[in-house]
């Protein structure tokens, strides 16, 4: 009898409120980089971040994940986690989807402000240990907003080119070039790796990560939750069939704290 031949997967969690093209991306530059066989998106049930509350509750997160990812073979949607909030822990998460898929060699995909936080995270000796971290760069500091036509909700985010499996997007935000915001983004998040691996390596940890080659775009879902009804354009940043979902099931009508139409200000994915 053949030994089983050892899969490459990851783990990609998130409150997904909504999932939108920025998550994608991130996704498609994990697998090409780390040669990934497969993705597991986990959707978190209880949301940590009380200033990131929203309405939404989890079943409808979770199923615009699912429509989200069906396109491709290569990202599964991970089983609901229990009511349980302590069930939320990565640790947790991460030891029962191991018991789940046997050989494997696993890695975790994450984004660089939240990896900053990890030598904080429960447990996480154990699970630093147990994954090697795919991070995603922090995107730069957003410039300078001249006018109203130059605010992120003018920006069109155009469907994911198959062949090259990024998104195309529109936009007159900002005037410097992308090559310089790539570097701005890249050194960040450099400095934000080197530094958790200092933490980790003063106890005796080693750390194992790599920094994916993504071009962060200046979109988030906190933008998407307050100005789904007044703008639009901020619509082509998800999925078509999570548009259709979003207004079959009515999310995202009433934003508690909407932001001034012409706002600068862009949340961190």
């Amino acid at each position: 009898m053949q030994p089983h031949r050892i899969k490459k997967r990851a783990i990609l969690g998130g409150t997904f409120d909504p999932i939108h093209w920025g998550h994608l991306g991130i996704a498609y530059a994990a697998l090409a980089q780390a040669g990934l066989n497969q993705i597991i998106w986990v959707t978190d049930r209880h949301k940590r971040d009380p200033h990131q509350q929203s309405r939404i509750k989890f079943e409808h997160r979770q199923a615009m994940v699912r429509l989200a990812i069906a396109p491709e073979p290569a990202f599964c949607l991970g089983s609901p986690p229990p009511e349980d909030p302590k069930a939320g822990y990565a640790i947790v998460t991460g030891q029962t989807l191991q018991q789940h898929y046997p050989n494997s060699q696993w890695y975790w995909i994450i984004g660089a402000d939240a990896f900053s936080t990890l030598p904080k995270w429960y447990r996480a000796a154990e699970l630093v240990e147990a994954f090697e971290w795919l991070v995603a760069p922090r995107s730069p500091a957003q410039p300078q907003i001249n006018s109203p036509a130059e605010t992120p909700f003018g920006m069109e985010v155009f469907p994911f080119n198959l062949q090259e499996k990024w998104p195309q997007f529109n936009s007159t935000l900002g005037t410097n070039s992308t090559n310089d915001l790539d570097n701005k983004a890249l050194i960040k998040t450099q400095e934000i790796c080197q530094q958790v691996a200092i933490a980790f390596k003063t106890r005796q940890i080693h750390l194992r990560w790599q920094i994916l080659p993504t071009q962060p775009l200046p979109i988030a879902s906190t933008l998407l939750r307050r100005h789904w009804n007044d703008a639009p354009t901020i619509r082509t940043w998800v999925p078509e069939p999570v548009q259709i979902y979003i207004q079959t099931h009515h999310l995202y009508q009433n934003p508690q704290h909407p932001l001034p139409p012409d706002s600068s200000s862009i949340p961190r994915l």
